[in-house]
């Protein structure tokens, strides 16, 4: 990433970005193969929301069972560009608080007798993200790029990939600021888990 002949170091921590494409290409593949098996064995749903035809987006993010690829997609993106505002803020502050609070109102939990990974497992990664990204970029790049980040808006959110497998379904989304090289794009992919009952709860966050 450049910003007035600077660049963000992203080359640390099992999430940085480096090459986006690859990572994202990588990442797909294990979770779409973890997703397939650990989705045969869930026996009870997390306690979630009632859903409408459309995301519900008062509690855990949840979805129903049938549902259209190209209208869930389009209701995430205010979500991605919520989220994008707090990974700025925390690169700039240290600070995961935000993030946190995002996860435990919308991100299921897992439960005694279900396989979801829980509030835990994404936090850690995120917290590990941050940590990183401040470890190798000085105080001013991470306050450039943090202030870049948070004029980001729904309009500005590109789509960069969606899927859906047996029993899960992923939405990626990303921004770059104008003011920065391909290396300061960020990505945000939804991980969804389908239950029992059949609606399809998010499970995990990953920034990329």
């Amino acid at each position: 990433m450049k910003k007035s002949g600077k660049k963000l170091k992203k080359g640390m921590v099992m999430s940085m970005v480096v090459a986006s494409t690859l990572l994202l290409s990588t990442l797909g593949g294990v979770e779409a193969h973890a997703a397939t098996n650990k989705t045969q064995q869930i026996t009870k749903s997390a306690a979630v929301t009632q859903v409408s035809a459309t995301v519900s987006k008062k509690g855990v993010l949840t979805y129903p069972k049938k549902f259209s690829m190209k209208k869930v997609t389009s209701e995430l993106k205010p979500e991605a560009a919520k989220l994008i505002k707090i990974y700025g803020n925390s690169l700039n502050t240290g600070k995961t608080t935000s993030f946190n609070s995002y996860v435990n109102k919308h991100v299921a939990e897992h439960g005694k007798n279900d396989y979801l990974l829980g509030h835990k497992y994404t936090k850690d990664n995120y917290s590990r993200k941050i940590k990183g990204m401040r470890k190798v970029n000085s105080k001013k790049i991470l306050s450039t790029y943090s202030k870049a980040l948070n004029k980001v808006s729904t309009s500005k959110v590109k789509v960069y990939d969606t899927y859906k497998g047996k029993g899960f379904a992923t939405f990626t989304y990303e921004y770059r600021p104008k003011e920065f090289d391909a290396f300061g794009t960020i990505a945000i992919k939804f991980s969804f888990t389908q239950l029992k009952n059949g609606k399809y709860v998010l499970e995990y966050l990953y920034y990329l």
